[in-house]
């Protein structure tokens, strides 16, 4: 039974291994020379059947609840909390696509798998192909326009980017495209019926959600099938091209902070010693005569006193501080003393450089933070994307080995044959998984979901006190 559409079976002869199943479950009813109508036997196979399914069904249960309180926790915190970027509004649309997954592909799933051998509902068994394969590539064309906004923005920073608008308009363009793509299996899906020989003298008619019996093993199956591996495939390869650019421009990026933080510590150092010797002359100047220094320092002090004055207005109490008329006539007072006024130069200097490192400083901290955002921003978008390719490895290997390995499901025993069906639908993990890794890798969205569990806590408590 293939939950996507690349028409992964499982087979009803490798199920029933050499028949030994009906050979128990007709030495229950009659002699085997007693002609019987094989519906009922059937009817207990089918029901044995799902009982060994009930660890998946379980399984797939817990992952749609999961996802749909993780997902509408995205929903609420990135859409409605958190202002509008395109990163945000990439991850709010993959949340509306999972949020469907949980809600309706995973249902119908476990209803398919708990008829494997009586299924006679074509309708679902369409919505089911189609949800899954069109949940598949919407998520996949979702991951890309992410890796390629993050592209843009770490190596083209300085060309056209996409606006909050373009990405609300490719998000709906990418699911209309997965949604084109999908649409065949509306068609080529139903029910496939395969006839299987219980005994030597009875044969029995089973059921179940796949190709259709008029599509299978046509040229349109293996069009569409084609096709749809094909881009996934194409976007899945390109999403990991795309981050290895990013990959290596962010370490030439690093690279280059570092000898740029080198080569800074190297000129302060130089500007620093410079500076010293340049006050060591101009003090040796004039300390011989107090009366022009006066002049000097009056001149200077004017000055000093408009520059730092426009640099305080400047940049909001950050660079430089107003020199007051208190300090200039202390300074006056001390000047008899030619080590006094080398200690008020001093004091003047150290106070401008001083806040000069402090704007620096700042500012550098400012930009550090910005490029930090940015840096874990482009790792949670990659996280994201590296945890949809692993939940489709298991998935695609079985598609391999199937085709590979002749007889791959006939020689499996029941518990091989349930873990198989495990990996034949571990994609659907994706679902769930995103709202996890947001949980972990970004610390406002943790924060914030913090607070509308204590929100919703003081909520329920308000409620038990007023009933």
């Amino acid at each position: 039974m293939d939950p996507i559409g690349f028409n992964i079976s499982d087979n009803f002869t490798g199920t029933l291994r050499n028949a030994s199943d009906f050979d128990r479950a007709l030495n229950g009813f009659l002699p085997p020379t007693t002609r019987v109508d094989p519906l009922p036997l059937i009817t207990k196979l089918n029901e044995e059947e799902a009982r060994r399914q009930i660890p998946l069904s379980i399984f797939l249960g817990l992952v749609s609840v999961c996802g749909v309180i993780g997902n509408c926790f995205v929903l609420y915190i990135y859409g409605v909390l958190y202002r509008a970027s395109n990163s945000r509004i990439f991850i709010t649309c993959l949340a509306v696509v999972d949020l469907c997954t949980c809600i309706l592909a995973i249902p119908i799933e476990t209803v398919t798998i708990q008829n494997q051998y009586q299924f006679d509902q074509p309708w679902v068994c369409k919505i089911s192909r189609f949800t899954n394969a069109a949940a598949t590539i919407s998520s996949a064309n979702i991951l890309f326009l992410i890796a390629l906004d993050r592209y843009r923005k770490i190596c083209k920073p300085l060309k056209w980017q996409f606006t909050n608008k373009n990405a609300k308009l490719m998000c709906v363009g990418a699911i209309a495209f997965s949604m084109l793509l999908s649409w065949p299996s509306l068609i080529l899906y139903g029910i496939k019926s395969t006839d299987v020989p219980l005994r030597q003298d009875l044969n029995g008619t089973f059921t179940e959600c796949s190709l259709d019996d008029e599509f299978s093993n046509t040229i349109y199956t293996l069009a569409y099938q084609f096709l749809f591996l094909l881009s996934f495939l194409v976007e899945v390869v390109v999403i990991i091209i795309l981050y290895t650019f990013i990959g290596r421009k962010v370490r030439f990026f690093a690279h280059k902070h570092e000898l740029r933080r080198g080569s800074s510590s190297n000129i302060i150092d130089d500007n620093d010693t410079e500076l010293q010797r340049t006050r060591r002359e101009k003090l040796r100047e004039i300390q011989p005569d107090l009366s022009s220094y006066d002049e000097l320092d009056d001149s200077l002090g004017l000055k000093r006193s408009v520059t730092m004055k426009s640099q305080f207005k400047s940049t909001d109490n950050i660079v430089g501080m107003d020199q007051n008329p208190t300090e200039e006539t202390t300074d006056r007072e001390v000047r008899s003393d030619g080590l006094s006024v080398s200690g008020s130069v001093n004091s003047r200097n150290t106070l401008t450089k001083t806040n000069t490192i402090n704007h620096n400083s700042l500012s550098h901290r400012i930009h550090k933070k910005r490029k930090n955002l940015a840096k874990n921003t482009t790792y949670l978008m990659f996280i994201i994307s590296i945890a949809f390719i692993v939940t489709f490895v298991p998935y695609l290997a079985i598609v391999l080995l199937r085709e590979i390995m002749k007889n791959f499901v006939q020689r499996m025993s029941d518990s091989e044959r349930t873990a198989f069906r495990f990996f034949l639908r571990s994609y659907f993990l994706n679902a769930a998984v995103n709202p996890i890794i947001y949980s972990i890798f970004d610390r406002r969205f943790r924060k914030a979901f913090r607070k509308c569990l204590n929100d919703i806590r003081s909520c329920v408590c308000e409620c038990k006190r007023t009933s």
